[in-house]
């Protein structure tokens, strides 16, 4: 099964998004962490846990493949419902790596080249052994040695050179990289909103390094690939059948035929990452057999870099719980607890927590139906 849905659509999302702007918090994208992913993770979060629970009794046994956001908090949930279904969460942040590899490496994208041929052929080929990991939208590339030469110090070299020409989409990387020594793979535009002194009044709330995901734009983007599809259905326009770079077709192959398949996986930690609480969705390389993930080992996540992704993912937990329990107080702890809320006044999170609540009530019965927040009825 492929899942990617969002309860209440976009005007749920719209909720998500500008809300947080009243309190002052304005994020690029909205989909990962802060006061916006939190509150898209409670409308998500319990039908992704329901979509598990019908497979138990319909399908056990069978495949969930998860594209939905915010991914760390839904993939939970599929996973705490889970007991003989498979769930593999996908992302494609690992595909922007050529842009950090061929400036500082000299190891390009080939022209004409499918990105999974590169990310797990033609860089092996050419001698390079790497490994990223971390929760989802906050990667980081902690191994890269080429022919056995360790490469994380010339990628910091170029890092620090090339901070005079900062553009897109790894300037805020690269400032990252040059303070602590390690690269994040994802476009800045996920990025900066784990980070947040790169998303604040200073910097134009992420502006430097990005652009603001408008809701106008998305709901356009929904119209035109509907009449894109209803094109198809007709017969005016013709289905392209170009291989692409999306890493579920490759999974879906695989498990058909019974052929393990390297790729990207986020799925729990079991000790891929040493140094993360265990059972939290992380994301790494990994091989997807027939009927089961078995992730590749990357260490510990390095310094500051652990201590980040460990404080993201307990957020993800707390929001978790919120979601599952229909917790307005385990809210307002996810809400303090989150770095991305240090934009609004502390004191008026448990306000901003009853607007959301109160926005998105149609999508949150949860929240509503258990007689335990009469604060936001």
């Amino acid at each position: 099964m492929l899942c990617t849905f969002s309860p209440g659509r976009m005007d749920a999302f719209q909720n998500d998004l500008e809300i947080p702007v009243k309190y002052g918090v304005r994020l690029p994208v909205s989909m990962t962490c802060g006061p916006c992913g939190i509150s898209a993770a409670l409308r998500t979060a319990p039908v992704a846990h329901e979509i598990v629970s019908d497979m138990e009794a319909l399908c056990p046994g069978a495949w969930i493949l998860n594209e939905t956001n915010p991914m760390t908090v839904v993939t939970a949930a599929l996973n705490a419902a889970a007991k003989k279904t498979h769930v593999l969460g996908l992302c494609h942040g690992v595909h922007a790596l050529p842009q950090i590899l061929g400036p500082a490496l000299g190891l390009p994208l080939p022209e004409g080249m499918n990105i999974r041929e590169y990310l797990y052929s033609w860089l092996e080929e050419q001698g390079l052994d790497y490994a990223f990991a971390g929760i989802n939208h906050f990667i980081f590339l902690v191994r890269a040695t080429l022919n056995g030469e360790d490469m994380l110090p010339r990628i910091r070299e170029w890092s620090c050179e090339s901070l005079a020409d900062l553009k897109p989409p790894h300037a805020a990387a690269r400032i990252i990289c040059n303070q602590i020594g390690y690269i994040p793979i994802n476009h800045d535009r996920h990025t900066v909103e784990l980070w947040p002194g790169l998303c604040n009044p200073i910097n134009g709330y992420g502006m430097r390094w990005t652009q603001k995901t408008f809701v106008h734009d998305r709901r356009l983007g929904k119209v035109n690939q509907l009449e894109q599809i209803r094109q198809i259905a007709a017969e005016v326009d013709e289905v392209d059948w170009t291989a692409s770079g999306e890493e579920m077709t490759m999974i879906i192959r695989g498990i058909a035929i019974d052929e393990a398949v390297r790729t990207v996986v986020i799925v729990p930690n079991s000790g891929q990452i040493s140094n993360m609480k265990r059972g939290i969705p992380v994301e790494t390389l990994g091989i997807v057999h027939r009927e089961r993930v078995e992730p590749e080992p990357a260490g510990d996540l390095p310094g500051v870099v652990g201590s980040w992704n460990r404080l993201q993912a307990d957020v993800a937990d707390l929001t978790l719980q919120a979601a599952l329990e229909g917790s307005r107080d385990k809210l307002i702890q996810a809400l303090s607890l989150d770095p991305a809320s240090g934009l609004a006044d502390f004191s008026q999170l448990p306000q901003m927590a009853d607007d959301l609540l109160l926005a998105n009530r149609e999508w949150l019965p949860r929240f509503f139906d258990n007689g335990k927040n009469k604060r936001v009825s």
